[in-house]
């Protein structure tokens, strides 16, 4: 016998009755369902056949069932937007409005769908690319942007992708501002001119996209040239940060020779000024001098004549520190070194006595030599 077979112990795995009655009805189902949802809310759910078939229980238990769940799909629109955030409504797909931060309803799904966007947050984007300067040199670039969303329909609706629009717009920029600097603007001086000037560009872009976004703040974190030639810029570095040092050492040494200079030139023109100051005061004083000496020489030419002659032969042998003296009747010359005699007096009496002997010994020379000269001129005839 098979073994899905009922034998006479009604041995059928199955638990069928030996009376092959087929399955239950749907209908019959259903009323047993109604039967206990209507025991859960105050109905005979234990009764006859004839309680619980009728139709108005069944249409009673449909009305609460659909009354609670038109309840919790009503509820489910309630949202709240917190602050720094902004609620976007769609109806149908469709834009509809947005809510500011608080507590607020939407007809829920299928009519009417939420989004819910951080208005507040500071996002970053980071993008590295190559490109040509003016003067055709190649430098890696690697650009930081941060941003924040200022129109959330905007950012959620009018972009496929608002950080992709966003990388392109940095890339657009960023070719454009360098693309009309040069090289060494580029990666020294102007770092933050490019900055500025590569934001104020891509908010324009942005802003012509109507993406939402704006931009808070761009760096520049590194520009470089490429590594092949990476050596060849540090080696013009070098030869830049020495020509600068050689400058700075040239102005250094200017700045400390160039007051010494104009010291050393006003000394001298001083010294010249006053050199030429006691030139002419001596020149105008001999001047004077020689005028009082011709009015007295005019009035007596003799003794004007023998004064001078004195005065010069004092003030040549005042200056001399050797005297030879011709004496008479000899062939030997006297020598006198008056500078060894000096050196045993004091300066001032030794200058006094240097004169009073000169003048007599001069005197005394002139003497006795000026009466022999006719004497030998007389022993001569």
């Amino acid at each position: 016998m098979p073994w899905n077979t009922p034998g006479n112990n009604n041995d059928d795995p199955w638990n069928r009755k030996s009376n092959n009655q087929g399955p239950p009805d749907l209908d019959e189902v259903f009323q047993k369902l109604g039967r206990k949802f209507g025991g859960l809310f105050g109905g005979s759910g234990g009764g006859s056949n004839s309680s619980s078939g009728s139709p108005n229980g069944s249409s009673s238990i449909g009305l609460i069932a659909i009354f609670i769940v038109a309840i919790v799909w009503a509820m489910s629109g309630i949202y709240k937007v917190t602050e720094g955030e902004a609620g976007v409504i769609l109806q149908f797909g469709k834009y509809k409005e947005t809510t500011n931060p608080g507590l607020h309803w939407h007809v829920p799904f299928p009519v009417q769908s939420l989004f819910i966007v951080d208005t507040q947050q500071v996002r970053s984007a980071r993008h590295q690319t190559t490109m040509l300067t003016q003067d055709e040199n190649i430098v890696e670039i690697i650009l930081a942007a941060q941003y924040r969303v200022k129109d959330a329909p905007g950012y959620l609706f009018n972009l496929r992708g608002p950080e992709t629009t966003l990388k392109q717009a940095m890339e657009s920029a960023i070719r454009e501002i360098v693309g009309k600097s040069k090289v060494d603007f580029v990666l020294y001086e102007g770092l933050e001119v490019i900055s500025s000037s590569t934001k104020e560009l891509m908010q324009e872009i942005l802003d012509r996209y109507d993406a939402g976004i704006e931009i808070t703040s761009l760096n520049l974190e590194k520009t470089q040239p490429p590594s092949p030639v990476q050596n060849a810029f540090d080696d013009v570095i070098k030869s830049r940060e020495d020509l600068e040092r050689y400058i700075q050492e040239a102005e250094a040494y200017a700045n400390t020779i160039v007051p010494q200079a104009r010291g050393e030139a006003a000394r001298i023109t001083e010294e010249a000024t006053g050199y030429k100051e006691a030139i002419v005061a001596t020149a105008e004083g001999e001047s004077e001098r020689f005028s009082a000496l011709l009015t007295e020489y005019r009035k007596a030419p003799s003794i004007t004549r023998e004064r001078l002659y004195l005065e010069a032969t004092e003030a040549v042998f005042s200056n001399s520190t050797k005297i030879m003296l011709d004496v008479e009747g000899g062939n030997n010359l006297m020598y006198l070194p008056l500078d060894k005699l000096i050196q045993n007096a004091t300066p001032t009496r030794s200058n006094n006595t240097g004169a009073a002997n000169t003048s007599s010994s001069f005197g005394s020379s002139r003497s006795s030599e000026t009466p022999q000269r006719p004497t030998r001129g007389r022993e001569n005839r």
